[in-house]
């Protein structure tokens, strides 16, 4: 019986190692993930604000409608170049929020 004790508290370490190293390496991919989200949003909304910068300054000719369509069209032509997906409505919140913040 001792024997078999010895025998599982020699692999119980081994155990513990390989389940801890499994633990932690989900936890540091998780980790990951959301800090590549936090930077990708982050990338995101500072293309949208310098887009709606962009086109105000070089269309104060152009209708609201005209200067929104210029900043969707940029935009999304710079996140094509940055491999960055974005939904149209995520697109449109962001450039209504960018103007908000100029006025």
């Amino acid at each position: 019986m001792s024997d078999i004790l010895n025998a599982i508290s020699d692999n119980l370490i081994h155990i513990f190692g390989t389940i801890l190293t499994a633990i932690l390496g989900y936890v540091g991919l998780q980790i990951k993930n959301i800090y590549q989200e936090f930077i990708q949003d982050r990338t995101k909304k500072e293309i949208v604000e310098k887009t709606v910068e962009y086109v105000e300054q070089t269309c104060k000719g152009l209708s609201c409608d005209e200067k929104k369509n210029k900043a969707l069209e940029k935009s999304l032509e710079w996140m094509e170049e940055k491999k960055l997906n974005i939904s149209d409505t995520e697109l449109e919140i962001l450039i209504e929020s960018a103007v908000n913040c100029l006025q």
